[in-house]
């Protein structure tokens, strides 16, 4: 047993009594000191005193939670790699987010574990800096764009691939790939960082030129769909097109230069994605069919045709069929050049494999004057020096 615990609980209270009357007649018998009764008074005043202290400091104490008990920063498990996209009357969304929201509609969002900065050269009155992935520029307390700055690939194809509001594509050194609202002219774009490679992902209001070039292709592209007939999505293999001449005319899958762009679609797919580019092809727009086939488009007219990873058996199998006027480019031995040429409409076609990795092109357009570089051509007249003598 413990000797600190008594065996026996007695009644103390005939006792406790006892003892404070002895108390009080002691103190009611004493002789009177006038002149220490103040201490007395002191004393009970900070007696006092230190006991209310104590009482307080008790309950604040209790109504207090200790630090295991106190609420941790907001923590989201969000992956700022895959950030969702979606758009509602007008309005476009990067992970529940649109452009004038405020701080904590972002926090919200993407919890707290963020910190505040200051950008060089920035319009922003601050950024909402997430771990270095993403960034949340705001203007007057409202968010003026956002920066997502290593968004995993093949998670954005896809999106970009069921993406049913309007979007385009711009090709140039770096594809950017695009999406428009155009009711309230905010932007999404998607664009890969040339040193890093990493995809850069951002939503903004567009700057005037693309604004510019956003209208024009929504224009266009609700006119194209205004015409159509059908909705029929045939399955063609791009890989493996068809081929023939009449007249002249150069066909591939049954299209051929100077068709309009609804043509096209009625014999390839309704499934095709809007845009421009800027780089050797004088065209107003394009309509690109998953990165495989470029139909270029000049005053609504086909002025020329891309088709990427040609099915290079398939293709040398028709060069031999062909017997129409045709030569092999000279040029190194790891070249692929195969020209046809049409004297009656000046229309070519060219298969090359010199371009990155290997992959089998074939570029279906009114040749330049580099043509006749080749000595094949020497007996074929040169409609561009016939044009610059006229």
């Amino acid at each position: 047993m413990n000797k600190f615990i008594p065996s026996e609980v007695k009644d103390l209270t005939e006792s406790k009594k006892k003892v404070m009357r002895n108390v009080l007649n002691d103190i009611q018998n004493r002789p009177q000191k006038p002149r220490r009764n103040w201490r007395y008074g002191v004393i009970t005043a900070v007696l006092t005193m230190s006991a209310m202290f104590f009482v307080l400091n008790e309950v604040l104490t209790e109504n207090e939670p200790s630090v295991a008990e106190q609420p941790s920063p907001t923590e989201l498990d969000i992956d700022l790699s895959k950030p969702t996209i979606s758009e509602e009357q007008g309005l476009l969304y990067l992970d529940r987010v649109t452009l004038g929201d405020s701080q904590s509609k972002v926090i919200e969002a993407l919890g707290d574990n963020f910190i505040i900065v200051q950008e060089d050269g920035s319009d922003a009155d601050f950024v909402m800096d997430y771990d270095g992935q993403a960034k949340f520029s705001f203007i007057e307390d409202k968010l003026n764009s956002i920066v997502y700055v290593n968004v995993n690939e093949a998670y954005f194809d896809e999106l970009f691939k069921d993406y049913a509001g309007f979007k385009f594509e711009f090709l140039h050194i770096n594809d950017d790939r695009f999406f428009y609202s155009i009711e309230t002219n905010q932007i999404i774009q998607a664009s890969t960082e040339p040193v890093k490679e990493n995809l850069i992902v951002t939503l903004s209001f567009a700057e005037p030129h693309l604004e510019k070039k956003a209208e024009y292709l929504y224009k266009t592209d609700q006119e194209i769909k205004s015409q159509q007939t059908s909705t029929t999505d045939l399955n063609v293999d791009l890989a493996k097109p068809t081929f023939k001449e009449e007249e002249g005319y150069l066909y591939i899958q049954g299209v051929t230069l100077g068709d309009s762009p609804l043509k096209v679609i009625e014999r390839l797919s309704v499934n095709y994605i809007i845009g421009q580019t800027d780089g050797g092809f004088a065209s107003d727009f394009l309509i690109n069919y998953d990165g495989v086939a470029r139909f270029h488009f000049y005053n609504n007219k086909l002025s020329s045709i891309v088709l990427i990873k040609v099915d290079k058996d398939y293709f040398e199998e028709l060069f031999t069929q062909y017997d129409g006027f045709k030569f092999i480019s000279s040029g190194p031995e790891d070249y692929y050049d195969r020209i046809i040429y049409s004297e009656k409409t000046a229309q070519g076609i060219k298969a090359t494999t010199h371009v990155p990795n290997s992959d089998l092109y074939l570029y279906i357009s009114y040749p330049g004057p580099e043509l006749w570089d080749n000595p094949e051509m020497k007996n074929i007249p040169n409609i561009w020096k016939e044009y610059n003598d006229n």
